[in-house]
C-alpha cells in the first residue's frame, strides 16, 4: 500500500500498486509524483521506485502532466486526444466567464496583472538602453541604418524570453482561479521554475520565426503568431517541451485557424479599448483579455469531448 502527494500538495492514501498504475495510465499521477509504501517515511518521485519502472520504461507513459492526483480530480486528457478530436470555440462564452471571473477576484487579479506589468516595464527600459542611441541617431539623421535596425531587432528578440517567463507565470496565476485552486503570488512568477528553460527557448524560437514571418510577407507572420497563441500554456501547465508544444498547438488551432484568428482579434481590440481610456483602462480590459484566453486553452485542450 502506497500514499502519495497531490498536485494540490495535500495526501492521499493509502492506496495499492494496482491503484497506482491506472492512475498513471489516466494521467493521474507521473513519475514525478511524491509516493511512499506505509513502512516507510522518506517521500520519494514514482520514478525512482522499482516496483514501477516498467510503466515509465514501456512506452505507457501519458503525454499530459496530471491537474490533480486525487481520487475523483479533474484529469488531462492525453495530447493525443486533444489532438483526434475537433472543438468549438465560443468567444462569448470565453469572455463572459473571464468577466465573471474578475468580478469575483478582482484585486488579486488587477494587482497580479498591474504587477507584472511593471515588471516588464522596467525590463523593456533596461533592455532599451542598448538600442535607444541608435534609434536617436536615426530620428535625428532622418536615415535608416543597418545598424539601427539591427540593434533593435536585437534587443527586441533579447526581451521575448523575459516576457514569456514572466507572462507564463500570469498565466498560471489565472488557471488556478479558472480551476477554483488557491492562487498565490508565488505562482504568478511560476515561470522562474524548471520550465524557465523551455520557457526561454519558446520565447526565443517563436520571436525569431515571427519576425522572418512578417519580413518575408505580412500573412505568414499572422498564421504562425495565432497557430502558436496556446504553446505557452502548454509549457507552463502541462510541461511539455517548447518545440512540442508550439506544435500541438499548430495542430489543434489549424482546424478552426479563423475562428480562433477572429477570437484573438476581438480579446485584442478589447485590450487597445483600455489602453485607450487613457492607460488605466487596461488594468481591467487585461485581465479580460488574458483570462478568455486561458478559458479557451481550457475549452480545447481540456474539457470539451469528441
Amino acid at each position: 500500500m502506497y500514499k502519495i502527494i497531490g498536485a494540490d500538495q495535500k495526501e492521499y492514501g493509502p492506496v495499492t500498486a494496482e491503484q497506482l498504475r491506472q492512475w498513471f495510465g489516466e494521467g493521474r499521477v507521473n513519475g514525478q509524483t511524491l509516493i511512499r509504501a506505509e513502512a516507510e517515511t522518506e517521500w520519494r518521485p514514482l520514478s525512482s521506485v522499482p516496483e514501477f519502472a516498467d510503466l515509465l520504461h514501456s512506452g505507457t507513459a501519458p503525454s499530459s502532466v496530471a491537474f490533480a492526483s486525487a481520487p475523483g480530480a479533474r484529469v488531462a486528457p492525453p495530447i493525443e486526444t486533444v489532438l483526434a478530436r475537433d472543438f468549438n470555440l465560443d468567444i462569448g462564452a470565453c469572455i463572459s466567464r473571464s468577466w465573471e471571473l474578475l468580478k469575483a477576484h478582482f484585486w488579486p487579479m488587477v494587482g497580479i496583472s498591474a504587477l507584472i506589468m511593471v515588471i516588464s516595464a522596467a525590463i523593456n527600459q533596461i533592455i532599451g538602453l542598448g538600442s535607444r542611441s541608435a534609434v536617436q541617431t536615426m530620428i535625428l539623421s532622418r536615415h535608416i541604418t543597418p545598424f539601427g535596425i539591427s540593434m533593435v531587432t536585437f534587443t527586441s528578440l533579447l526581451g521575448a524570453p523575459v516576457y514569456t517567463v514572466l507572462t507564463a507565470g500570469t498565466f498560471k496565476y489565472y488557471l488556478r482561479l479558472i480551476r477554483g485552486e488557491q492562487a498565490t503570488i508565488g505562482d504568478a512568477f511560476a515561470g522562474f521554475s524548471a520550465a524557465a528553460g523551455q520557457l526561454i527557448l519558446l520565447g526565443l524560437v517563436t520571436g525569431i520565426l515571427n519576425l522572418i514571418g512578417f519580413l518575408l510577407c505580412l500573412i505568414p507572420g499572422i498564421y504562425l503568431s495565432v497557430s502558436w497563441v496556446f504553446a505557452l500554456p502548454l509549457v507552463i501547465d502541462r510541461g511539455l517541451g517548447f518545440w512540442e508544444a508550439m506544435e500541438v498547438s499548430r495542430k489543434v488551432v489549424s482546424k478552426h485557424w479563423f475562428i480562433t484568428f477572429a477570437f484573438l482579434l476581438v480579446i485584442g481590440l478589447l485590450g487597445a479599448c483600455g489602453a485607450i481610456a487613457c492607460c488605466i483602462g487596461i488594468l481591467v480590459t487585461m485581465p479580460i483579455t488574458l483570462g478568455a484566453l486561458l478559458y479557451a486553452y481550457e475549452d480545447l485542450f481540456t474539457r470539451q469531448g469528441p
